[in-house]
């Protein structure tokens, strides 16, 4: 199976996303061509919203406030 490398997004839209900070903790999950962001409380919720728009793009996908999405 190739896994598909996921395009980081401009830094802009990663600021954009982290200035909401009313939405701290919640997950946003990014298309990184167009910079369009969908929240949700969890990666599933996020990502089903953002795969209604663009059922074929890759995302990529943060926590607000936090470095990383999840930590193992």
């Amino acid at each position: 199976m190739k896994i598909p490398k996921v395009k980081r997004p401009s830094k802009e839209a990663l600021a954009m996303v982290h200035s909401l900070k009313k939405e701290k903790g919640k997950i946003a999950v990014i298309e990184p061509d167009s910079g369009d962001y969908f929240l949700g409380k969890t990666l599933l919720e996020a990502l089903n919203k953002a795969q209604a728009q663009y059922p074929d793009k890759i995302f990529y996908s943060i926590r607000i406030g936090y470095p990383f999405a999840h930590q193992i």
